[in-house]
């Protein structure tokens, strides 16, 4: 019985430790995929036949400005491909539109940290 407890004594030790300050490369790379997140949310508010005014409107309200540029960005993107073409498999666009968004994203320079919510 004394070793169970201990046991989940140490566990519940463990889990209370404070994580680790992320790096800014583990930063970006957080942000870069809240990016994707987004890039799939928008191709299907896209799929779903929500318009690109409506969707720059939203994007308009950002206020942190890499963050609303990279938004427009995607909206221009998304609104080019042809609806017929995202449509026919609407789940693998989704999901090749948002690892292409995530790559770029990683891949762009970067010298400070947009204040963003997370998608």
């Amino acid at each position: 019985m004394k070793k169970l407890f201990t046991l989940v004594a140490l566990v519940a030790l463990v889990g209370c430790t404070e994580k680790k300050p992320l790096t800014p490369e583990e930063q970006w790379k957080g942000y870069c995929t809240s990016m994707g997140n987004a890039a799939n949310n928008i191709m299907y508010d896209r799929q779903n036949t929500i318009t690109k005014e409506a969707a720059i409107e939203h994007a308009n309200k950002i206020e942190d400005q890499i963050t609303k540029t990279f938004i427009l960005d995607i909206i221009e993107q998304v609104y080019a491909f042809p609806l017929q073409e995202i449509t026919q498999d609407p789940e693998a666009s989704r999901n090749q539109f948002k690892q292409k968004i995530t790559e770029k994203c990683i891949a762009t320079p970067h010298d400070k940290m947009p204040n963003y919510k997370p998608f």
